[in-house]
């Protein structure tokens, strides 16, 4: 009596351990197949993103004030991976290893910006940094110069080199009162795609 009580309850236990087991295994598929779906087209957008920059080598210097932006390509919004709104211009892609890409944009303000923006070969951003100070700007009794470079070992070195003066009351420079002023950081980029940089430092009168 008792087997035929307890072989219904069994077998309705095994039977709803199989659906819960096919269920669960339905979801994991269907998650696995949106994962591959979601990495596919980030890796599409990627390749249709970097496509547009030519290839640059080292070293490389832009000065972001002084350089002739005038002929650089805008950035395509349609392909535009990069988490940024402002506008954008292609300057150039740098291979850093098999594994991983850094490409440069030029962000339009008073100077052009240069942005550095690294990824895995899948299409996935590793980093992103802007490689300027931010100082210059068109004041009296002043000149100055948003500096970027990035050697052939891929260290980084980004300054504000400035020089301040005292002007008469029609603004030329009264000689022999000019004072120079840097602002830098250094850096690098490392082989695991990573962008380094220092915190400001700043010297007064430099050699």
């Amino acid at each position: 009596m008792m087997r035929k009580i307890l072989f219904p309850i069994i077998a309705s236990i095994l039977l709803s351990s199989c659906k819960s087991e096919s269920k669960e295994r339905e979801n994991t598929l269907e998650s696995n197949k949106k994962t591959i779906s979601k990495a596919s087209k980030l890796t599409e957008q990627y390749n249709l993103f970097v496509e547009q920059f030519p290839i640059i080598k080292t070293p490389i210097k832009i000065k972001a004030c002084d350089d002739d932006f005038s002929e650089f390509i805008q950035l395509n919004d349609t392909n535009n991976i990069l988490d940024r709104e402002e506008f954008n211009y292609i300057y150039g892609k740098i291979k850093i290893n098999e594994e991983y890409i850094a490409v440069i944009t030029l962000e339009e303000a008073e100077c052009f910006m240069p942005i550095l923006t690294t990824f895995k070969s899948n299409g996935e951003i590793v980093n992103s940094k802007e490689l300027m100070i931010g100082r210059c700007g068109p004041d009296p009794c002043f000149e100055c110069e948003e500096l970027m470079e990035i050697d052939n070992d891929l260290n980084i070195y980004v300054a504000f080199n400035s020089r301040y003066f005292n002007c008469d009351e029609n603004g030329n420079e009264i000689v022999g009162t000019d004072k120079k002023e840097v602002i830098y950081k250094t850096g690098k980029i490392t082989k695991e795609g990573i962008i380094e940089l220092t915190n400001e430092v700043k010297k007064q009168n430099p050699d």
